[in-house]
């Protein structure tokens, strides 16, 4: 039943027909939903802050209780070989905690001894990144989408979407009336880049079937 409703047949017009339009919108009470279901230890509240978006929250670190809020832009995606990242520019970024609250990290945003200017670099600093996270410095988050583990982890896929974005991808992201919409743009890489990706796209099965063993490299 929940694929029925993942699948409704409108939505699938309505995603068809603005996707003709240049442009994708999605409604952030759909994205609210989904981080309610995810969201277990951390307590997150999203509303727009055009053209980016404003991400509120609570969560329990190092013991403590941790409030949080931060202003959260974003580009469209950069095409650059095989690559396809994403730059998430993090701002107005603000720290509290409880004045009894117990621990290192509660001492320290007391003491305002955390860099909220420069939060990416502090995320670096702070914990180990998963592999999709390309870098991390002052402001700027950029993730590799290639590199999300369900796509790296299929070589098929992976392909398929790297020629796929090659043709049309999104080139703008920004919140209007409480949605997000995504721009789309043709030829994002040029045609050189759209003329690669295809061709790695059609030697990818080949080379599978003809050298199996290479696969895992």
């Amino acid at each position: 039943m929940n694929d029925t409703k993942r699948l409704n047949p409108a939505q699938m017009l309505r995603v068809a027909m603005q996707a003709r339009g240049g442009r994708i919108s999605v409604p952030l009470s759909s994205i609210r939903t989904r981080l309610a279901q995810m969201s277990e230890k951390v307590a997150l509240e999203i509303e727009p802050a055009s053209p980016g978006l404003r991400i509120r929250g609570e969560a329990h670190a190092l013991g403590a209780p941790i409030s949080f809020a931060a202003r959260v832009d974003a580009d469209g995606v950069r095409i650059e070989g095989e690559r396809r990242t994403v730059r998430i520019h993090l701002s107005e970024v603000e720290l509290s905690t409880s004045e009894d609250a117990p621990g290192p990290l509660a001492d320290a945003i007391r003491n305002g001894m955390i860099d909220t200017d420069n939060p990416a670099t502090l995320i670096g600093n702070m914990i180990s990144l998963p592999d999709m996270i390309v870098e991390a410095q002052g402001q700027d988050v950029v993730i590799d989408l290639m590199l999300v583990p369900a796509i790296q982890r299929d070589e098929m896929l992976r392909t398929a979407i790297a020629a796929a974005t090659s043709y049309l991808c999104v080139k703008g992201i920004r919140v209007s009336d409480d949605a997000i919409e995504l721009q789309l743009g043709l030829l994002p890489g040029g045609p050189k880049e759209a003329a690669l990706s295809t061709a790695r796209a059609v030697l990818t099965p080949a080379v599978r079937f003809l050298w199996p063993e290479g696969r895992g490299r």
